[in-house]
């Protein structure tokens, strides 16, 4: 048995690896296509790229007959059910479909074969089988929401902390949490409540150049939302003291409180319509989590 295991083994690690490398070719050449008219960047590689896994099954199975290995067949598709359920999984635990490395689909593809002749190949009831057969093809799908779930949560609270920035949220009667978002590029933490017809903002940002309250209080609301997170300190409005670190600013008519949390500066912003008495409410309960905390309160 371990022969013929081998004998699976080595096309199917050798297949998943080209299989693989051409998946990366293919990314890379989308990714520089400029086309000029329909069909530029149609590839060769597209069309093979979706024959390729049965390509690699049936290679197995013909190397399998020629070792004069019996169940031939059920031995190869099994290794490829295995295979693909392992890439599958390995596809969830990432933040995005990337194909793997050449060296990591060889891994998988090579256990999977193996592991396929030894499915078909042990004397087990038929009945078990079956039954293994089954949870091959269905226990994985299962398994894909929940290994992407735990993923997508890994990978947003990795980007929480990589801001270095409190990660500032608050509670309002009536509102909920309904966003949080991480602007790397600009080191910006936004922070969405909605409560019905209404909404505030509460924007996270590292202490302005220049920022020196209450002459020159930082970006407005309006800055905010165009990006423009750096202003001129001599047009930067002024503001004025409600208490230690808290400032107050009429934008239009709405008010707008920042406030200092060491390194950071914290604005709440009115958003859509939301009555002063709300947003003085958020300006009071700011709370900082840590980044789990963040991406749980934030619906993962």
């Amino acid at each position: 048995m371990i022969e013929r295991a081998v004998a699976a083994a080595v096309p199917g690690a050798l297949g998943a690896a080209v299989w693989a490398s051409a998946w990366r070719t293919e990314l890379r050449f989308q990714a520089s296509c400029e086309p000029t008219v329909i069909g530029d960047c149609m590839s060769w590689r597209l069309p093979a790229l979706l024959i390729g896994p049965l390509v690699v099954t049936a290679l197995v199975w013909f190397v399998l007959r020629l070792a004069g290995a019996d169940r031939a067949a059920p031995s190869a598709l099994l290794g490829a059910v295995v295979a693909a359920d392992a890439l599958l999984l390995w596809e969830a635990a990432q933040p995005r479909w990337l194909p793997p490395s050449g060296g990591l689909a060889a891994l998988l593809g090579g256990t999977g074969f193996a592991l396929g002749v030894f499915l078909a190949v042990a004397r087990l009831p038929l009945v078990v089988q079956v039954l293994a057969a089954v949870l091959l093809l269905v226990v994985p799908f299962g398994l894909v929401p929940v290994v992407y779930q735990a993923a997508r949560q890994n990978g947003r609270a990795e980007a929480f902390a990589r801001l270095g920035l409190p990660l500032t949220v608050t509670r309002v009667h009536g509102y909920r949490l309904v966003a949080a978002h991480p602007n790397q590029r600009d080191r910006v933490l936004t922070v969405t409540l909605s409560g019905g017809q209404h909404s505030i903002t509460v924007w996270t940002i590292p202490v302005p150049a220049g920022f020196a309250p209450p002459a020159h209080c930082g970006p407005t609301t309006g800055d905010l939302d165009a990006r423009r997170f750096a202003v001129d300190p001599a047009v930067a409005p002024p503001c004025q003291l409600v208490r230690a670190e808290h400032w107050l600013r009429l934008e239009r008519t709405d008010r707008v409180h920042l406030l200092r949390r060491g390194d950071a500066l914290v604005v709440v912003d009115p958003g859509v319509g939301a009555p002063a008495a709300d947003v003085d409410a958020a300006a009071a309960n700011l709370t900082e989590v840590s980044p789990r905390q963040l991406v749980e309160s934030s619906g993962g």
